[in-house]
């Protein structure tokens, strides 16, 4: 046995970096958690369809009022809502699905080692549609 012991499971390259703007994914992973807030929500990964090499996890909060962002994702995947409106879905339903997401670059403020200010761009996921979907048009 080791010195150490370090659970890596969830570290991530901080080199790699979403594109900004709209492109394909594969949405190669869903698991159910809770937030900090206590919200019940969907860690979503996304793979970069063009070279399945890059990933990157977004959140989708599935508390009443906040859930526009799982209902996008759902949408883009081609689950179907029953006629009152309801989704009626599985984590079986998403994985593996081609989905277009919208990657907007976001300043973020930050303080090195020694102690200086540092300003890094980092693109961040806004908004689903399907494959082929005009992106103009709500659904």
């Amino acid at each position: 046995m080791g010195k150490y012991k370090h659970d890596m499971t969830k570290e991530s390259d901080p080199a790699v970096q979403l594109p900004a703007g709209w492109a394909e994914y594969i949405v190669s992973n869903c698991t159910e958690e809770v937030s900090k807030k206590g919200n019940d929500m969907f860690k979503v990964t996304l793979m970069l369809a063009v070279d399945n090499s890059i990933t990157g996890d977004v959140y989708a909060i599935a508390e009443q009022g906040k859930r526009w962002f799982l209902k996008q994702l759902l949408h883009a995947c081609e689950v179907p809502a029953a006629a009152d409106g309801v989704y009626d879905w599985d984590i079986a339903d998403v994985i593996d699905k081609h989905v277009m997401a919208q990657g907007v670059p976001k300043e973020e403020k930050w303080i090195d080692r020694e102690g200086n200010d540092r300003v890094s761009t980092k693109v961040r996921i806004v908004g689903f549609r399907k494959i082929g979907e005009d992106s103009s048009v709500p659904f």
